[in-house]
């Protein structure tokens, strides 16, 4: 059947085009415009519409990289349906090299916005009203903190087996299934029952070409499970290569001082393992050791050398079947991924 014309921002997309469109967004006090580049493909065949996200927080590179790529593949070529792609939605923070838009405003916590409320959530609902209006399923790419590396992993909706089915599709080593938080695009969505799932991978600031191809083969198979490209007998996805958690937490530091790391990424940890150590940099006390409470796998990490009391130092996952875990994930080869920048 043949795709229908899509009207974003009064620019009408006609079937078998591709656009480029830059959005103006809520002004800044310096009267400088700034736009939020949009990308479309609108496939000539009829299909779902999926919407990708990149750089929600503006220092999160990966997913803008990976959005880039997949536009220049030769692949979209044949897509079915319509993708809109926005490598990098909060602009203000890619120029400042910051997470949060003007005023430390973090744009996830103020969906679904409003015409007339704040900067944040003026541009909450410009997104919401120009962009994911459109949207039969969002998947969101993100990435770890500044200084902090996360596990390629896919953070899906509980209670929601159509996001679920497209995180097992993207072949990401974990599936994690959070509840949603009033205020945020996850929550905003799951009211809308659009399909929601975060690609989140890596580390701000920094490009993981590890992490890129996983996000990019992802997302080719998302589409070729929605018959949005087509898929080879030979290129059927396995969905059994995702381990599912529902509950990961963080240990955090004891005291402050210099951080040395025992363990990396993909890591089995028993009760008890030390995961590391901290010292006084000016020798003047002993140095604290760092344990594990529980058996997990280290899915996301704190790379500073320099650590303050309280602060994050390991994100722990838990899983039911602990033993087939481990088989899991010394199968992927995340060390080298990690370490190939």
């Amino acid at each position: 059947m043949k795709n229908q014309t899509l009207k974003i921002c009064n620019e009408t997309i006609h079937p078998g085009e591709s656009l480029s469109l830059a959005i103006p967004l809520p002004e800044i006090f310096s009267c400088s415009p700034l736009y939020m580049p949009v990308k479309v493909v609108h496939g000539k065949q009829a299909g779902p519409c999926v919407v990708i996200l990149a750089a929600i927080y503006g220092n999160e590179l990966n997913g803008s990289e990976i959005i880039n790529r997949l536009l220049n593949s030769s692949t979209m070529n044949k897509l079915k349906g319509t993708l809109i792609a926005i490598p990098v939605v909060n602009v203000f923070g890619l120029m400042t090299r910051s997470q949060l838009l003007p005023n430390d405003q973090d744009l996830d916590t103020h969906f679904p916005g409003s015409e007339k409320g704040s900067h944040a959530s003026r541009f909450a609902n410009l997104i919401l009203q120009e962009i994911l209006s459109h949207a039969d399923y969002c998947i969101d790419l993100r990435t770890g903190a500044l200084n902090h590396s996360d596990l390629p992993q896919v953070y899906t909706t509980k209670n929601e087996p159509d996001s679920l089915e497209l995180a097992k599709v993207f072949n990401a080593p974990v599936i994690t299934r959070v509840r949603p938080v009033e205020n945020t695009l996850r929550a905003t969505l799951a009211k809308q029952n659009i399909p929601y799932i975060v690609y989140e991978a890596g580390e701000a600031m920094r490009f993981d070409e590890h992490a890129i191809k996983i996000g990019m083969k992802g997302i080719v198979n998302l589409f070729k499970k929605l018959d949005m490209l087509s898929a080879k007998i030979s290129d059927k996805t396995k969905e059994t290569q995702s381990f599912i958690t529902e509950e990961s937490f963080w240990i955090h530091a004891s005291t402050s001082g210099v951080n040395h790391s025992k363990v990396k990424l993909g890591q089995l940890v028993k009760k008890g393992d030390i995961l590391s150590s901290i010292r006084d940099p000016f020798g003047a006390s002993e140095t604290e050791v760092i344990r594990s409470g529980y058996d997990g796998i280290i899915v996301g990490m704190n790379n500073l050398p320099l650590v303050r009391e309280g602060e994050a130092l390991f994100q722990l996952s838990m899983f039911t079947q602990m033993d087939e875990a481990i088989s899991h994930f010394e199968s992927w080869d995340y060390q080298e991924g990690l370490n190939n920048e």
